[in-house]
């Protein structure tokens, strides 16, 4: 009984975060390599972002593209944030401004779309120059900034490497402050060398500058712009399968099942219920924010999601808590006057809405971008399709846990391993959601 336990428990609890979601919260990685040569100022400005980013800012600037495909949707947004970009990109010689022109822009679309735009100018042969990033000032992402000279120009008062992708990429919070600026900003002076060093490598030649590939996505919104043409059908079963694989992925409530599903009453079917009504709340959950993104348009997500994370955490800790209470003290969680099953019923519901409520953020993009297009019906329909694999695998393991539960009830000593089982369901419970709280 002892191995089947730890068994049981080692297989559901080993990946314990609840935190397993990508939240986007206008999140913008930025590597900016500056080149110098003779007479002229080249700029590669690379940025990776997320798909939910991407949509909610386009939309802002210029609305929906009914008939548009999800490619070219995020050229869209290349053709329409390139100029803006070289705008915001602060360029002085001698206090004297220049004004970087755009010179079109590649993109890559990998985990989430990654751009690198080309600016260039005129420069003076020599001077002092300036140069300071101000786009993206509310993103918590990561900047690195970068200037080399070429073709005879050897550059002063820098003492940073000369190639961004040779810069390490560190988070925001472990810079000082003068570090910070340093990621978005620059003086120099420059000047020709008697050192003549080849000349500047064309757009198509530069090496990478080097932006890390960002995390995977569940590949949703691929369905959208499906280039094999396949049938409504199979397009379906693909949304489930990735559901499916979503759900075994840490942090998407299967812990939290089994851990009530160890818990006493509520009969066999009670993890499996709980499953479904999780998924369910999970659904509705997206449903409900892509609807409310949709109307005010907002791309800033973090404190959101924080907010539906602490709730969620608050709630599970509270149930997992009263469990551990119950039991320590001598009292099965059913126990008492209330009606029977009042109390399971009760904190089923708590548990569901709790495990459901912090969305996949990779759903949401889904709902957002396939209304932008014009293709909300199929949006819609992946995404039911998504949250049905998803719930298949919570049921499973919810049955799992409350059969493994029922066979505990039937062995000698079945009183003492009850109050084993619950205590533990509890704390499981009790740490998920103090997990939570604390992030």
């Amino acid at each position: 009984m002892r191995r089947a336990l730890a068994s049981l428990l080692l297989v559901i609890v080993a990946p314990t975060s609840l935190l397993g979601h990508d939240i986007p919260n206008a999140r913008v990685d930025r590597s900016i390599q500056a080149t110098l040569s003779p007479g002229r100022l080249g700029v590669d400005y690379e940025v990776s972002l997320s798909e939910l980013t991407v949509t909610q800012d386009l939309r802002r600037l210029v609305g929906d593209l009914p008939g548009a495909d999800r490619r070219g949707w995020f050229e869209e947004y290349g053709r329409v944030t390139g100029p803006l970009n070289a705008k915001g990109l602060l360029v002085a010689v001698d206090g004297e401004p220049v004004e970087l022109r755009s010179a079109g822009f590649v993109l890559e679309i990998e985990g989430h779309p990654r751009y690198t735009f080309h600016f260039e100018a005129e420069v003076p042969p020599e001077g002092r120059l300036f140069l300071n990033d101000t786009n993206f000032v509310a993103s918590e992402g990561t900047s690195r900034l970068a200037l080399r000279g070429v073709g005879g120009i050897a550059i002063l008062g820098d003492s940073l490497p000369t190639e961004v992708s040779t810069i390490p990429i560190r988070p925001v919070w472990q810079l000082s402050d003068a570090e910070e600026r340093r990621t978005r900003s620059l003086k120099v002076e420059y000047r020709p060398s008697s050192t003549v060093a080849p000349g500047p490598p064309r757009h198509s030649e530069a090496p990478p500058i080097g932006l890390p590939t960002p995390a995977p996505s569940e590949g949703l919104s691929r369905l959208l712009d499906d280039p094999t043409g396949r049938a409504w059908p199979a397009l379906l079963l693909v949304a489930f399968a990735l559901g499916a694989a979503h759900a075994i992925q840490p942090g998407h409530g299967k812990t939290m099942v089994a851990a009530s599903s160890l818990g006493p009453g509520g009969g066999p079917f009670r993890g499996a219920l709980l499953g479904l009504a999780t998924a369910t709340a999970h659904l509705a959950s997206v449903a409900l924010i892509a609807a409310a993104l949709w109307a005010t348009r907002a791309s800033r997500l973090g404190d959101f999601h924080l907010a539906l994370a602490r709730s969620a955490g608050f709630a599970i800790a509270a149930v997992g808590l009263w469990r551990v209470g119950r039991h320590l003290a001598g009292f099965g969680e059913h126990d008492g006057p209330s009606h029977p099953g009042h109390e399971g019923r009760k904190s089923l519901f708590v548990l569901a809405l709790a495990g459901g409520i912090v969305p996949c953020w990779d759903a949401v993009a889904l709902v957002i971008l396939a209304s932008a297009i014009g293709r909300l019906a199929l949006g819609l329909a992946l995404l039911a399709a998504f949250s049905l694999g998803m719930a298949g695998v919570l049921v499973v393991v919810g049955a799992a846990a409350s059969r493994f539960r029922a066979a505990v009830d039937r062995t000698e000593g079945r009183d003492r391993w009850s109050r084993r089982l619950g205590i533990a369901g509890g704390l499981v419970l009790a740490a998920i959601g103090l997990t939570l709280l604390r992030n």
